[in-house]
């Protein structure tokens, strides 16, 4: 290290204890005055001697992203990520909800304790969990340490002023009673730094040295997805891990070297520089000159060469200060290439960056001047740059990118193995002792990038994993899997509030239910007693975003949420049979549902809360019903259809009484009822179609076709199909002669597509709203197609199916 750099370092570390010196007294003076005592902060009973500490505000969200996550399989060490699944499950006979943490307190050198600290969810003072023998012994014997046997060692838990502390062990347990918790300015600066809606991570000494940043208290928040890693990191004050050698760092700047580099980058490496004035007195080496006229540099190597690149403050002064070393050489694709008069020998500094050697010719692209030692090596840079086939062009720099920050003094981006062997992680810390090993084929791309702002070290990292299957005409499939049972029903897409994309939800042959990610991962399985009626629907009954599956069968209506677990105090069960698929109303788009259950003539509405909506008053139709209710908004208004067995269509208001008569029957189909410019419309079944005005006016139109119509209307779309010929929006496009499916109407984003399957051929077809089938379709699948953005990448995903027990998902 050069002397000016350890004069910084020495005097930023002179500084920082001073201040700590500072704080250390003021606490313990503080703490002489008054007893910190238990104020809801749930740290508070941490055990003080914890070495790893996990904050999250949903338990089972998380253990279901460490087990689903693509990255992180076969990492299993009780210090590493997803060996904290492992530790959460140790507490499942607690069930805990809500705000938790769960702390790793080292027993010995090979035997860790896990302590976990939860408040009482309000939901116990229901009668299914408080009937819980473990809630009822804590609930009973609150203040006294109850004794929880598992299927492995016993858990010791205890009820303190509404927060349930559990650990492994009594002598844990004992630890954390009387607080405070984990003391010192590094753990709360950390906890109350970091972002408390997201799952966080807080590691102490050596235990974060994978992600290069410092040997107190780390503090790491948690991006887990299927189908990438991410994380954003604190630490305080910075280690000698080699990341940071070479000081003189120059201000935080926007580090873009991946938009010259080629797209096959095995490791580009990255960061600002601030030149220093001592260094660089009375120099004549060219190596030491460049240093004063930049502000970064980078190296990148591919199995096709490497490369320096420096990245400029003033092109033009630049030029003229290697003039004298070089000469002009040629233009390549309009790239001018400059040979150097002698071998550039790079400075101490630069070659701990950029191990590449004397380098001998360099040329421009954009702001960065890219130095090599090889015509063949530049040239393949440049066709790249030409072709527009960088590393930043690539679907997965653009994903990982978006989710960085704009500006760094360091990143690391390439393969998993070689940025891990780079930055000499520590194998054996938070990510595990495998870390990189296998995951070349499915994660091959992985950034991490590094800030310093006083004595805190900020760092973030994203992975995402790489498409395998061979990408055609722009169609990709990313799965194709194969059920262990053939799904009753069509599988359906379900919304993750903490991907904000799309899971799968099916049910089974054997009436089970089953949720997995789009990549195949399952999440559970739940036994059901029978088939669901109709589909299954999704709510978000507690309006906090997170989503909850709502259906029913004959004997029960079921609201579960995304664990496969009931939400309180659902399920209903009835004593007269369900005879409709479930109705959901949500008047005024603001989540106060409402839960419409028919039974033969019989109409059950109920609220959120289970319970019977006292104002609606129609209860009991002169007949049965033909088909679900269903609510439409016309203006202002709102209207409840009601199909009958007899014929006979109401029209109800909120609260049940008639809004509209109408005094004609009709032969009811399939077809729902949709609204069109003011009227009610649906298709017979004897293929006519029907409107109906405000007034209760009637207008029939023969369709004059042979066999079945279909018609659908979502908004402003609105779709047709006779026979062969799909009517989008009024414009005709004449499929091949076929059985098709009913055309369906998926909207993701602002975007609607319209898709139908050939049911002969198994050929699924997309089209905008245009009527344009969109490019390289029909693909391979049948009538079970739905769309949606399942992984957030702005490319619409079709969920389908290949046969009875085959599910595949293509993204186009």
């Amino acid at each position: 290290m050069r002397p000016h750099n350890k004069h910084f370092i020495h005097f930023l570390k002179a500084k920082a204890f001073r201040l700590l010196g500072f704080v250390l007294f003021l606490a313990t003076l503080i703490a002489c005055q008054e007893e910190r005592k238990f104020e809801g902060d749930l740290s508070f009973y941490l055990p003080p001697n914890a070495e790893m500490v996990v904050r999250t505000l949903d338990p089972k969200d998380i253990v279901s992203e460490l087990e689903s996550n693509s990255f992180l399989p076969g990492f299993n060490t009780s210090k590493s990520l997803p060996g904290l699944s492992r530790a959460f499950k140790k507490f499942d006979s607690i069930d805990p909800e809500g705000e938790t943490w769960l702390a790793m307190t080292r027993v010995n050198d090979s035997l860790a304790g896990f302590s976990l600290i939860t408040k009482v969810p309000d939901s116990t003072a229901t009668d299914s969990l408080a009937a819980s023998g473990v809630f009822k012994s804590l609930i009973n014997n609150s203040g006294s340490i109850q004794v929880i046997p598992t299927e492995g060692d016993s858990i010791y838990a205890i009820l303190k002023e509404s927060v349930i502390i559990a650990a492994t062990s009594r002598i844990l347990l004992e630890s954390s009673l009387e607080g405070p918790g984990i003391e010192g300015q590094d753990f709360e600066q950390l906890t109350s730094s970091l972002d408390g809606d997201q799952a966080s991570v807080f590691v102490k000494s050596g235990m974060a040295k994978d992600l290069g940043v410092g040997e107190n208290w780390t503090g790491i928040s948690l991006d887990l997805k299927p189908d990438s890693f991410g994380f954003n990191s604190i630490a305080v004050d910075r280690d000698s891990t080699s990341i940071w050698r070479s000081g003189s760092f120059g201000n935080i700047s926007r580090l873009a070297a991946a938009t010259v580099v080629p797209s096959n980058t095995n490791i580009l490496i990255e960061r600002s520089y601030k030149h220093n004035d001592t260094l660089l007195e009375n120099t004549e080496e060219l190596s030491d000159l460049l240093l004063d006229n930049i502000s970064g540099y980078g190296y990148f190597e591919s199995n096709d060469g490497r490369a320096l690149l420096l990245k400029v403050i003033d092109s033009l002064n630049f030029r003229e200060l290697v003039a004298p070393f070089s000469n002009s050489m040629d233009r390549f694709k309009d790239v001018e290439r400059f040979a150097l008069t002698d071998s550039l020998s790079l400075n101490d500094e630069l070659d701990n960056w950029a191990r590449i050697g004397a380098v001998s010719e360099y040329f421009r692209l954009d702001e960065y001047f890219i130095f090599t030692s090889d015509p063949e090596v530049s040239e393949y840079i440049i066709n790249n740059y030409r072709n527009n086939a960088s590393l930043a062009s690539t679907s997965d720099h653009k994903f990982i990118d978006e989710r960085l920050s704009d500006a760094a003094h360091i990143r690391v981006s390439g393969d998993v193995d070689l940025v891990a062997n780079y930055l000499k992680m520590d194998k054996s810390g938070l990510l595990g002792s495998e870390l990189g090993t296998n995951k070349r084929q499915i994660h091959q791309l992985l950034v991490l990038q590094f800030s310093q702002e006083n004595n805190q070290v900020f760092a973030q990292g994203q992975t995402v994993q790489t498409i395998i299957n061979d990408e055609v005409d722009g169609i990709r499939e990313l799965i194709n899997m194969k059920l262990q049972q053939t799904p009753l029903g069509s599988p359906k897409w379900f919304s993750n509030h903490r991907t904000k994309g799309k899971d799968v939800v099916y049910q089974k042959a054997d009436n089970s239910i089953g949720l997995f990610a789009y990549n195949g991962t399952s999440y559970w399985s739940r036994d059901l007693d029978e088939a669901i009626l109709g589909e299954i629907q999704e709510v978000d009954i507690l309006r906090n975003g997170k989503k909850q599956l709502a259906f029913a069968t004959a004997s029960r209506l079921y609201v579960i949420d995304r664990n496969g677990k009931d939400v309180a105090p659902f399920p209903i069960k009835f004593k007269d049979e369900v005879t409709q698929p479930l109705a959901i109303f949500d008047y005024d788009n603001n989540r106060k549902y409402r839960f419409v259950i028919v039974q033969d003539k019989d109409i059950l509405m109920y609220d959120s809360k289970a319970k019977i909506v006292k104002g609606f008053t129609f209860t009991k139709a002169p007949n049965s019903l033909a088909m679900p209710p269903q609510h439409l908004r016309i203006g202002n208004k709102d209207y409840l259809t009601f199909p009958l067995s007899d014929g006979k269509l109401l029209i109800k208001s909120r609260v049940g009484k008639d809004r509209i008569t109408v005094s004609e029957q009709f032969e009811f189909g399939s077809s729902p009822i949709f609204q069109e410019q003011g009227s009610f419309v649906f298709i017979s079944g004897e293929d006519t179609k029907i409107s109906i005005d405000s007034r209760g006016r009637v207008t029939k139109k023969d369709l004059g076709v042979e066999q079945g119509f279909s018609l659908v209307i979502e908004g402003n779309t609105k779709v047709s199909l006779d026979e062969n010929l799909l009517r989008i929006n009024g414009r005709l496009y004449e499929l091949p002669y076929g059985v098709y499916s009913a055309p369906k109407i998926d909207q993701v984003g602002r975007t609607r597509y319209v898709s139908l399957a050939d049911l002969q051929e198994k050929k699924v077809y997309v089209f905008n709203t245009n009527g344009d089938l969109l490019p390289n379709f029909p693909v391979y699948g049948s009538e079970f197609s739905t769309i949606a953005d399942a992984n957030r990448n702005r490319r619409p995903n079709l969920l389908t199916m290949s046969d009875e027990q085959t599910i595949i998902i293509y993204e186009f």
